[in-house]
């Protein structure tokens, strides 16, 4: 897999409709989401969802790497191996709380 080459997480609201990465004297503003044309509820979705993305990013890097390993299996388990069955439960929470994030369920 390449790495990626966008500004490392997390990524944070800082403002009004601004992201951010780093704290401090290291602040680094990553993006600016504007409402024109779009709306404020979906400027504000758009918000969300950018400040998510390197979660987004590693989350399905890690979904990824247990599917090319085999572990995980497209539809139904090879098998019911507790340990098989724990890390798609895993899989799933992990990307179930991030989908949650980015449509302002949970806090960000």
């Amino acid at each position: 897999m390449i790495a990626p080459t966008f500004t490392p997480g997390p990524w944070r609201r800082v403002g009004h409709r601004t992201i951010a990465a780093g704290t401090g004297l290291d602040t680094l503003t990553v993006c600016e989401v504007f409402s024109g044309g779009v709306g404020l509820d979906q400027a504000d979705g758009n918000e969300a969802l950018i400040a998510v993305a390197p979660e987004l990013y590693d989350a399905a890097a890690a979904v990824f790497g247990l599917i090319d390993s085999g572990f995980l299996t497209v539809g139904v388990l090879a098998d019911d191996s507790p340990a098989r069955v724990a890390a798609c439960g895993l899989a799933i929470d992990a990307l179930a709380a991030l989908l949650a994030k980015v449509s302002g369920r949970t806090s960000a």
